[in-house]
């Protein structure tokens, strides 16, 4: 029958409905309306049922790949290409992908979503990611979506600019081998295959060629043909460095050059390579197109050092200055230049010195006042007195001596420490009185403290080493430290020295490169053997705290001083710098003051972390003079000094009533046996050597007296006789309005 041939064919055929259409076909013949409806009802239902049933088919399952990097990823796509779930197959995944929606996206948007998030996390970076394709072996089996689905994320990687290599693994056979390398490691099949076609050629065990990047795992499988690799349209950095020295018309190896920023930059819509780097005479800023490797811009400046001698001969200045902001300003702008602000005890300038030129565009000048305020020894002597501290009786070692201005009310920042305690302090600049004062244990204290707590046997590395006391009710010292196996996080009482909080946590160092592996491929870069030459390390250090995990490295030879940055896991070189040695920084620094007596320093520090130039920052003093240096650290050229006299503390003065009393018993005077009138009384600082100037007459003679104010010795005396008629007339009461006189009782 009609009826049940049609519910038949939309499978909805059962008992009941055969017997109502029997039924439907013994009654009376409906009228042709009634008819219509019901076939227009059966057609709207084969529709709904088919585009229902086609749905169905579009979501079903078509197969899986997996996107490794490091992080291990599997997508599951619908035969309709659209990404149905994800599945993390390793932790670093999951922890990057937690909060990602990629579900229900198109396979761009997943891959997308994926790369910005491990950029995010410092997975891929530099534009040089090596990344792994595997499709399963449905995929494999359906050549036109497995065509379509290469495209699509070969497409979707590419505007990324994250990738360096793509590589699309060649369909895989059942392998029970592989299949257990791949869950035991949390990696795709693809990779295990990989570990597992490295392992056999090295004759390594998987565990440690599962430690190996995806970088070293290609080499092999490029060796046996079984993979096909895309690489990026990116120059490399070592391309866009060449180009930027050929345009500077540099060569690395006629002269030192020093890069100080090599960064791929991908904010500006056109990824550029951005370079900084400085010779002995020049710094020099380049943009390279990352594509095609042209200039985008480079700037030629004089040095900052050089700048800052401009500026300051310019102003003439002669005492110690302070310079407050150091910057280049040249981003789009016609006349790059630097604005320098300094400053002496009375006068702070602002100078914008030409880049280029080395001219003076514009120049301010402004007299501070000061008359108010305390003096910085007046401030200090607060400050110890308050903490019950004798610079006669102990050492004393100040390591902060600073009027801070910006605040709105002038104080002096002061910090210090005896063999005992730290103690820091601000003196209210105009009152003298103390706004904070604070007295802590010493961090080797607080540091002995938490390793104490810890149990620590092996060597520890400390990672951070904060005195938090701004603001706070309890000011404590954030102490970072670990061994090869844990880590531990210390807060410790700056007062009390009490534990306030600690945390211990294990480190999984399976991914990493050993300490040794580190200090081999630093020397090797140094160009350095152990075994012929002496070489001391002063710092080894496994760093966690910058999302990259890396090795910290410094060390020295007779003649240099080292310091590299290896990453822990792959050892590439993150930082390398090599420097002069301290010893021979602080040689210039003397020999360029020209001091010919002994010296003490108070302080030797290098400055290298995160800044274009660095730098060796010395204090030291004679008797006489305090100076401080900064000394490239690289090129050995001094880039900024000051030297201040040192005035030394006033001698005990003899007094004004001593200084009378001597120069009238050399007049053969006595003050109660005649009437003296002293017209000048004055205590001279002028002339050198402090001195007290007496005038002085009587009614027969006027005397002038100059007194040694420290040994009493008269420097020098002039006496004038008076005539009898003027002697007659020197009035008894008349005196300089100025003077002062002394009778008779």
């Amino acid at each position: 029958m009609k009826t049940e041939v049609l519910l038949r064919s939309i499978g909805k055929i059962n008992d009941e409905l055969i017997a109502d259409a029997e039924s439907e076909a013994n009654t009376k013949r409906k009228p042709g309306w009634a008819k219509l409806g019901i076939m227009a009802a059966c057609l709207a239902l084969v529709l709904c049922t088919g585009i229902a049933a086609n749905a169905i088919r579009s979501n079903a399952t078509a197969g899986t790949f997996t996107m490794d990097v490091n992080p291990s990823v599997e997508y599951t796509i619908a035969k309709s290409g659209i990404v149905k779930n994800v599945r993390c197959l390793n932790s670093d995944a999951e922890n990057a992908l937690s909060d990602v929606a990629l579900g229900k996206q198109s396979v761009e948007t997943a891959l997308t979503r994926t790369v910005a998030a491990y950029e995010a996390c410092g997975y891929m970076e530099n534009g040089e990611a090596t990344v792994l394709i595997s499709f399963d072996s449905r995929l494999d089996a359906n050549a036109e979506l497995k065509a379509s689905l290469s495209a699509k994320i070969r497409k979707a990687l590419e505007q990324t600019d994250a990738v360096g290599t793509l590589v699309f693994h060649s369909e895989l056979t059942e392998n029970a081998e592989v299949a257990k390398i791949a869950e035991e490691f949390h990696v795709s099949l693809g990779r295990a295959d990989w570990i597992l076609t490295a392992a056999n050629k090295t004759g390594l065990p998987t565990d440690e060629v599962s430690r190996m990047s995806l970088d070293e795992l290609l080499k092999f499988q490029e060796v046996s043909g079984i993979s096909s690799v895309s690489v990026s349209k990116f120059i490399s950095l070592e391309e866009a460095k060449k180009i930027a020295l050929k345009d500077a018309k540099l060569d690395e190896l006629a002269q030192k050059i020093v890069f100080t920023r090599e960064e791929l930059s991908r904010n500006q819509g056109n990824p550029c390579y951005l370079l900084e780097f400085y010779t002995g005479t020049n710094q020099y800023f380049y943009q390279i197109d990352a594509k095609s490797g042209s200039i985008i811009y480079a700037g030629k400046f004089i040095t900052l050092s050089e700048a800052k001698k401009i500026a300051l001969d310019d102003a003439g200045c002669k005492d110690k200055v302070s310079f407050t902001e150091e910057t280049l300003v040249s981003g789009g702008i016609k006349t790059p230049y630097y604005r320098l602000v300094f400053a002496d005890a009375k006068t702070q300038w602002t100078y914008r010195i030409d880049a280029v030129l080395g001219n003076v565009l514009e120049k301010q000048q402004k007299e501070i006042v000061t008359t108010d305020f305390i003096s910085l020894e007046e401030a200090k002597k607060i400050a110890l007195e308050d903490a019950g501290l004798d610079e006669a009786t102990q050492k004393i070692v100040f390591t902060r001596e600073e009027l801070n201005r910006n605040q709105g009310k002038p104080c002096y920042l002061l910090e210090f420490y005896t063999g005992t305690n730290q103690y820091h302090y601000q003196i209210d600049a105009k009152t003298g009185s103390i706004i904070y004062a604070g007295k802590f244990i010493t961090l080797a204290d607080a540091k002995k403290i938490a390793l104490d707590d810890a149990g620590c046997k092996d060597k520890v590395s400390f990672t951070e080493e904060t005195l938090v006391s701004g603001g706070i009710k309890t000011p404590y010292y954030r102490l970072v430290f670990a061994d090869g196996k844990t880590q531990w996080t210390y807060r410790i009482d700056a007062v009390l020295g009490n534990v306030l909080e600690k945390q211990q946590k294990e480190i999984v160092t399976t991914d990493f490169i050993s300490l040794e592996e580190a200090k081999q491929i630093a020397l090797k870069d140094a160009g350095l053997d152990d075994a012929t030459q002496k070489i001391v390390f002063t710092r080894e250090e496994l760093s966690r705290n910058s999302g990259k995990p890396c090795y910290i490295l410094e060390f020295y030879t007779a003649k240099k001083q080292y310091s590299y940055k290896v990453d822990a896991k792959d050892g590439s070189i993150m930082e390398a710098y090599h420097f002069i040695l301290l010893a021979d920084a602080k040689k210039i620094a003397l020999d360029d003051a020209g001091v010919s007596e002994k010296v003490t320093f108070t302080e030797e520090t290098l400055v290298a972390g995160g800044i274009k130039s660095p730098y060796y920052y010395f204090a030291f003093e004679s008797a006489s003079a305090r100076w401080t240096y900064k000394i490239d650290a690289v090129l050995g050229v001094i880039m900024d000094k000051t030297c201040d006299k040192i005035i030394p503390s006033a001698p005990e003065f003899i007094g004004l009533e001593k200084a009378k009393q001597i120069a009238l018993d050399d007049a053969g005077l006595d003050e109660t046996a005649q009437k003296i009138v002293f017209t000048r009384e004055e205590l001279s600082r002028n002339s050198g050597k402090p001195c007290y100037i007496l005038e002085f007459y009587t009614d027969k003679c006027a005397y002038s007296y100059k007194v040694d104010a420290v040994s009493g010795d008269i420097i020098g005396k002039k006496t004038d006789w008076f005539s009898r008629q003027e002697s007659e007339t020197v009035p008894e009461t008349s005196q300089n309005s100025d003077s002062k006189q002394r009778t008779d009782d």
